[in-house]
């Protein structure tokens, strides 16, 4: 971590570049090889991913990375592919759209 006069702090993510604290966190499900899922999971943290749960027989874990450290996690080595969640929103019950 790289304290600045400021006092943000920022980590370094696995490939070397640098997320800012206080970056929003985004939710993501991650695809990893499963050939080499210990391996890749410890590089998708390494690129700043906190894992909340792991599908190791389908080879995909769930957690959350800061917005700006996506790139870097989706770089990581054993990284397949990176899918932000999708939020939705149910209409107020009053509203006419139901």
């Amino acid at each position: 971590m790289t304290n600045h006069p400021g006092g943000d702090m920022d980590h370094v993510t696995g490939d070397g570049h640098t997320a800012r604290e206080g970056t929003p966190r985004v939710r993501v499900v991650v695809a990893l090889d499963p050939d080499q899922f210990d391996a890749a999971i410890e590089a998708a943290r390494g690129a700043g991913l906190i894992v909340e749960s792991e599908q190791r027989a389908i080879g995909t874990v769930v957690g959350t990375v800061p917005e700006d450290a996506l790139a870097a996690l989706s770089a990581a080595h054993g990284v397949e592919d990176v899918e932000r969640e999708r939020g939705y929103e149910l209409p107020d019950p009053g509203s006419p759209v139901q």
